[in-house]
């Protein structure tokens, strides 16, 4: 062999690996590109579901808020009333015993005695009675 058809032969395999590379960067390229659509695809679907998923979560958390904050006023509602009427009782009660303490006062003081309760002077001060031992 003479060094002519070497350097042909060098040259045709060199030029051979060169086009070959090319191919297989072409295809590994096609491929490559082919493996990333899919796999953003289904990054998408993935992504999708789960803000759907979110959503119906976030939507059934706010009726159940909803939900505790009508629960939530309805007990104030009950309690308000509660109190009132428990007010309203002792307020009664504080009637009766004012009248009841009227009554004894005025057993105490007699049929004949002064139209004044006998515990105030009339200015809203309490009469000072000395303490009975």
């Amino acid at each position: 062999m003479n060094m002519m058809e070497v350097a042909s032969a060098l040259l045709a395999v060199l030029l051979g690996a060169v086009v070959g590379a090319a191919v297989a960067w072409r295809v590994v390229g096609v491929r490559a590109r082919t493996r990333h659509a899919r796999l953003v695809a289904a990054a998408r679907e993935q992504l999708t579901a789960s803000t759907q998923n979110l959503r119906a979560v976030n939507a059934r958390l706010q009726a159940e808020l909803e939900k505790e904050r009508t629960a939530s006023q309805q007990r104030q509602m009950a309690y308000a009333a509660e109190q009132r009427s428990s007010v309203t009782r002792l307020e009664g009660q504080l009637r009766f015993a004012y009248a009841e303490i009227d009554r004894l006062n005025a057993a105490a003081r007699g049929p004949n005695a002064p139209a004044g309760d006998g515990v105030t002077d009339g200015s809203g001060f309490a009469l000072t009675r000395p303490f009975e031992r």
